[in-house]
C-alpha cells in the first residue's frame, strides 16, 4: 500500500471531509409518487457541484427543443473544466433523519378551473401536492477528492435544494491511501460515476436525476479515506470521476 498524506509533500491525492448541517427545511424531488414529492435523505453531487461553487450554469435550464417541457441540465459541460482534478461525493445523512410535510398549491383562485389546463402553472413541483421535507439540524457528510495536489475551495455557508436551504459545512482535511485488490465501496456514489459496475454486494437506490450505488464489491485501484486500519476507513475507486460515463 503506498500512501499520499493528507497535506503537503509530493501527494497528488488530497482528500476533504464536509459535515454539513441543513439551518432551513431542504427539499429535492427524489422520487415523484403521484403528486407527492419526497425528499430522499441523501444530497447528490450533482447538487453539491453548483452549492460549493466549483460549477457554474445557467440558473434556468433550457428545454431539449421549443416543443419538450422536460428541461436538460448541463452537469458535464458546467464540470469539464475540473472533472479530471477534483471530485465531489454525494452527502449522506449522519444520525436520524426528521421529516415534515407540506402541500403545495400552486393554483389560481379562479372559481372554475379547467382539470387539463392548456398551460402548466410555474411551479417546481407541479400544481398540487404533498412535499416531504427534511427538517433543520440534519447533519450530512460528504468528501472532496483532488487529484492534483491542490486544495478546493472550503465555503463555510452554502445554499443548496429547491428551496436554497441556508446550511453551514465543517471542513477537515484527511489521511488518504491507495491500494489494489478487491474492496467494498462503502459511501454513495453515482452509478455514472464509476468507470466499472460492482462484482456483487450492491445496494442500489434509485433516485433524480440519476440512480446510486451505496456500496458494492469491486476488483482493482480504490482509496481509503482515514483509514485507521487496512479494514476501516472510507474507500472509494481509484477511478472515479463526476459522470465519467457521459464524457468522451
Amino acid at each position: 500500500m503506498s500512501e499520499f498524506p493528507g497535506s503537503g509533500g509530493d501527494a497528488s491525492v488530497r482528500a476533504f471531509e464536509g459535515v454539513l448541517e441543513l439551518m432551513s427545511e431542504l427539499f429535492f424531488a427524489s422520487l415523484e409518487p403521484g403528486n407527492n414529492y419526497v425528499t430522499r435523505p441523501i444530497i447528490l453531487n450533482t447538487a453539491l457541484y453548483y452549492a460549493l461553487g466549483y460549477a457554474r450554469g445557467n440558473y434556468v435550464n433550457k428545454p431539449v427543443n421549443k416543443r419538450a417541457k422536460k428541461q436538460k441540465p448541463s452537469y458535464v459541460e458546467d464540470t469539464s473544466d475540473i472533472a479530471s482534478t477534483l471530485y465531489v461525493s454525494p452527502a449522506q445523512p449522519i444520525g436520524n433523519i426528521r421529516y415534515t410535510s407540506e402541500l403545495a398549491n400552486a393554483r389560481s383562485d379562479d372559481y372554475i378551473q379547467s382539470n387539463r389546463p392548456a398551460k402548466q402553472m410555474n411551479s417546481p413541483t407541479g400544481k398540487i401536492g404533498t412535499r416531504k421535507q427534511i427538517q433543520p439540524g440534519a447533519r450530512f457528510r460528504f468528501y472532496v477528492l483532488t487529484f492534483d495536489g491542490k486544495e478546493p475551495d472550503m465555503p463555510p455557508y452554502i445554499r443548496i435544494g429547491k428551496k436554497r436551504s441556508k446550511s453551514l459545512i465543517e471542513w477537515k482535511e484527511i489521511p488518504v491511501s491507495t491500494a489494489a485488490g478487491e474492496f467494498i465501496m462503502n459511501h454513495p456514489v453515482l452509478v455514472d460515476d464509476l468507470a466499472e459496475m460492482p462484482v456483487g454486494d450492491i445496494s442500489f437506490r434509485r433516485m433524480q436525476p440519476f440512480d446510486v450505488i451505496e456500496r458494492g464489491r469491486f476488483t482493482g485501484q480504490y482509496l481509503t479515506l482515514d483509514g485507521k486500519t487496512p479494514t476501516s476507513g472510507v474507500v472509494f475507486p481509484a477511478g472515479i470521476r463526476f459522470l465519467r460515463r457521459h464524457r468522451v
